[in-house]
């Protein structure tokens, strides 16, 4: 009698989970049914193999400078000898007879580098390369994903496993002089939040119906992933803030999380 009853509280706790995951599966698909009929009459769709993301809350995090970081990788990039000089707005620039690097406040970064070996000629060739010079230069690539366009690498920044989709550089050796360029947006040191840390809610379906209506383009929606962006405020405070990334057949767009705006990726 007793096995009986625990039989038959598993078999109806096991039915009841079952309707739930059911339930759950058919609000998905009603969800992502409506968001496609309405993102097309905006003038989009969503491919067919789209799926929406998760909503998630992250809070917003800060930075700050490290002016010991950037000196570093300068001499391990430049040599220890490289000149620098700083204008009144922080930006550092040094230089050296193997390139030059320069700094920004926001954490914008430029430079040449002569190179020393030959420049590589594939995708391949110019990863490899690129991950060592990065590496031997100091930058930080901890959890961080690389990709490449012909001879173009690029490393893009990774917090708590979520992407900072502006935090990146690029090494370009498609130049055919012997030398390199490095162009992006980076910063050093670990992310905080503050006493007045805010933490915000991402919410997919809002952000990709305000893109769908704000972008003012056509075509097809890829996918879409939650992440930062990285961002300096009034005080030159760097920031990290909420954001999406949104991948179009047509382009790369940040989405706030908070504003619900669309955001140039270049800062």
């Amino acid at each position: 009698m007793l096995i009986a009853i625990l039989l038959a509280v598993n078999l109806f706790l096991l039915g009841n989970l079952g309707i739930r995951v059911w339930q759950s599966c058919r609000r998905e698909n009603e969800l992502e049914a409506n968001l496609r009929t309405l993102v097309s009459g905006s003038g989009m769709e969503l491919a067919a193999d789209f799926a929406l993301p998760e909503d998630i809350t992250l809070p917003e995090l800060s930075l700050d400078r490290s002016r010991a970081d950037e000196e570093a990788v300068a001499a391990n990039m430049l040599g220890d000898s490289a000149e620098h000089t700083e204008q009144e707005d922080g930006t550092v620039h040094f230089e050296s007879d193997k390139g030059t690097l320069e700094w920004h406040a926001d954490g914008a970064v430029q430079g040449t580098y002569i190179l020393t070996e030959t420049a590589p000629s594939t995708e391949a060739e110019a990863m490899e390369q690129a991950r060592k010079l990065l590496a031997a230069w100091g930058f930080q690539a901890e959890q961080s994903t690389w990709t490449a366009n012909g001879t173009a690498v690029t490393l893009t920044g990774v917090v708590a496993g979520l992407p900072v989709h502006n935090r990146c550089l690029t090494l370009d050796f498609s130049a055919g002089n012997g030398s390199a360029a490095l162009s992006g947006l980076w910063s050093f040191g670990t992310p905080y939040t503050t006493v007045n840390g805010i933490s915000i809610t991402c919410s997919a379906a809002d952000a990709l119906l305000q893109f769908a209506a704000d972008s003012g383009t056509t075509g097809m929606i890829r996918s879409m992933r939650a992440g930062y962006r990285m961002q300096t405020d009034s005080s030159r405070r760097i920031r990290l803030t909420p954001a999406w990334k949104i991948v179009t057949d047509s382009g790369e767009y940040l989405v706030d999380c908070d504003k619900k705006t669309i955001i140039d990726q270049e800062n």
